[in-house]
């Protein structure tokens, strides 16, 4: 599932207006900081060289994610776990290693709420959180998105998280507002 030079493109772009959105200001003094969260219930190898081409895409887009703080979350059907991760050892393929040995901060959950809920907790200086997903976006949907609890959902999307949020699945990117305004609509 590797990223294509259009998607790379769009998450250029996407990323660019995630980090440069007013609601989304940074506090003084604080490096800018990213997530990825990989969705470890799919096809690894496709996830993580979708990951691969975005950390390199990003790098190759601007100066600011040289030297940035970046956070690995893996989201299984049994648990969340994350690891502070540098960009250059998820390039190198160490990142995914690293994943079976064990990770700092681990939470039992498999719902979407539940990792929104996680990454809120966990994760909220985050500037931006991308999130991996090994499904096309249809069927994302069929599945009503993992969710359990909607309100519960929309509660940890609210009041920050819904700016920084931007998941990815093989054939659309759909940023935390998108979702929850899908939400609201049904």
């Amino acid at each position: 599932m590797a990223l294509t030079q259009l998607q790379q493109l769009e998450l250029n772009k996407r990323v660019d207006k995630i980090f440069h959105a007013p609601s989304n200001a940074p506090a003084v003094g604080h490096q800018p900081e990213i997530a990825f969260v990989t969705q470890m219930s799919g096809d690894r190898d496709a996830i993580h060289s979708s990951v691969k081409d975005a950390v390199a895409s990003l790098k190759a887009h601007d100066k600011m994610f040289q030297n940035m703080r970046s956070n690995m979350v893996y989201w299984g059907s049994s648990k969340i776990s994350s690891k502070v991760t540098p960009m250059s050892f998820i390039l190198m393929g160490k990142a995914f290693e690293e994943e079976e040995q064990g990770s700092d901060i681990v939470d039992k959950s498999q719902n979407f709420e539940d990792l929104c809920a996680y990454l809120k907790l966990y994760h909220a200086r985050c500037r931006c959180i991308l999130i991996f997903m090994d499904c096309t976006y249809v069927q994302f949907e069929s599945q009503n998105f993992y969710i359990a609890d909607r309100t519960a959902a929309m509660a940890h999307l609210n009041p920050f998280l819904k700016y920084r949020l931007l998941l990815i699945t093989r054939d659309k990117m759909v940023t935390g507002s998108e979702l929850m305004m899908h939400f609201l609509s049904k």
